[in-house]
């Protein structure tokens, strides 16, 4: 039982950008202070510092999860790419078969962000975060809501 939950609190690490580029994780040491990673615009395997890594690294989201959290359905996201409305995340294919037909997109913080600044200017704001909640969501920092008057939420910021 304490192994179970030893094992759960650890946090899984699969897709990263690193220098501007998305890399898998095919295996990772914290021990021996490494990881071995996937880079897909060079399509070779290298090698970098676990703490390096933590460090520097951006997380990469799905389209699925993108949309989570700007509060948009996939396909609407799908469809700026399609439409060159925002401009085209890195693909992730199979390693084993670079040539593959099968893709996936991945975005970057910095791509998400992107986006919303793309959301707001066309207008469609109807259940967007703020640009302010979108970075505590997306460093996965607490955001405090207080009631007001009238009964709507607004968030609350801690000075830091």
């Amino acid at each position: 039982m304490a192994r179970k939950n030893r094992q759960g609190l650890r946090k899984k690490l699969f897709y990263f950008f690193l220098n501007g580029k998305i890399h898998k994780v095919l295996k990772a040491s914290r021990a021996k202070d490494e990881i071995v990673a996937w880079c897909y615009p060079d399509k070779k395997r290298v090698m970098y510092s676990y703490s390096q890594v933590e460090k520097n690294m951006e997380k990469a989201y799905s389209i699925v999860e993108t949309g989570k959290i700007l509060g948009r359905h996939r396909v609407t996201i799908e469809e700026y790419i399609l439409q060159g409305k925002i401009k085209k995340p890195q693909k992730v294919y199979p390693i084993s078969n670079p040539d593959s037909t099968w893709s996936r997109y991945m975005l970057s913080e910095s791509d998400i962000l992107d986006i919303h600044q793309f959301i707001i200017d066309a207008g469609h704001i109807r259940d967007l975060p703020s640009r302010s909640e979108l970075q505590a969501l997306l460093k996965h920092n607490l955001i405090l809501y207080t009631k007001t008057v009238d009964g709507s939420f607004v968030p609350v910021w801690k000075a830091e």
